[in-house]
């Protein structure tokens, strides 16, 4: 129970006043795989305080954003909690605005194809050659589209990304034999009962009336990362507004969900870029990037 309240306290923490984003973005360009790739790169001011090697967060726009987008949706949030904490946060630009994930009919459907999980790799291999990353502290995140990404990188990646935390994205289908093995993988699912795109009971991924993918429950997402990481029961964690928040017990890595009761297709506390007819509700109970850090913070 003592670390159940552990990580509601660092949650609740992380959501008081932050420094202000003091440092420039940078925008990096680089060629993998023959194709112009782009990212955009925080480094806090902090980072020269805090000796030794730092974490890396990923962050991941959805379907049809950019790198500009998510960060901007976020309210630069990343970036506030990396100069109070130090850590680095890259943001990638997909080609076309669309993450190819390597399987699934939208990868399918994508002309020419492209290698998004190694050019997703080759911008942590390009960090870690640049600047102090801790390579035991690579984390991803991201909503819908990016959310799938971060899936393909958990349990695609040979063991590079130590947790993930997607958004409104459970388990795609096509992965869930590659998410079922491999080494201890920390999992944050930040997912709305409300959402009309991604079925919290699983299904066909809908977007005005097309549908997409396959994806797992959310029951069924929960229980293939549990039982990956060797977890025991649920246990409840103290709620925040419509957030109820699950955690599970005896895990080789920490496993949790974050249920937004009501909650849309929406990144909590982001910027709605989408009209709520379409996405739904976005919470403001919890703030996203907080939770997701607090999380990463535990390793």
């Amino acid at each position: 129970m003592r670390w159940l309240f552990a990580q509601l306290v660092v949650a609740i923490l992380s959501v008081t006043a932050l420094p202000a984003v003091a440092a420039p973005i940078r925008q990096v360009h680089m060629v993998f795989d023959r194709m112009n790739r782009d990212y955009l790169l925080y480094v806090p001011d902090s980072l020269a305080r805090h000796p030794g090697p730092r974490p890396l967060v990923m962050v991941l726009h959805g379907g049809g954003g950019t790198a500009r987008e998510v960060r901007n949706s976020t309210h630069h949030r990343f970036d506030a909690l990396a100069e109070a904490n130090g850590f680095v946060v890259v943001y990638p630009d997909a080609i076309g605005r669309i993450w190819d994930t390597g399987s699934g009919e939208i990868s399918d459907g994508l002309t020419p194809r492209r290698d998004d999980l190694g050019f997703l790799k080759a911008v942590v291999t390009q960090l870690e050659a640049e600047l102090p990353i801790d390579r035991s502290r690579i984390f991803a995140t991201g909503l819908s589209r990016g959310g799938h990404a971060s899936y393909m990188l958990g349990c695609e990646s040979g063991g590079m990304f130590r947790a993930i935390a997607p958004v409104s994205m459970t388990l795609p289908a096509a992965m869930a034999a590659a998410c079922a093995k491999g080494p201890p993988l920390g999992g944050l699912l930040i997912e709305g009962t409300a959402d009309p795109i991604v079925p919290y009971d699983g299904g066909r991924v809908t977007v005005l009336h097309r549908a997409r993918d396959t994806v797992l429950s959310v029951a069924a997402t929960m229980t293939l990362f549990a039982a990956r990481d060797g977890c025991g029961a649920a246990a409840p964690m103290a709620a925040t507004g419509a957030v109820q928040r699950d955690a599970w017990r005896g895990c080789t890595a920490p496993v949790r969900l974050d249920r937004v009761v009501g909650g849309g297709h929406s990144w909590p506390s982001g910027l709605d870029v989408l009209p709520h007819w379409i996405v739904g509700k976005t919470n403001t109970d919890i703030v996203a990037a907080d939770e997701i850090w607090g999380f990463f913070s535990q390793f």
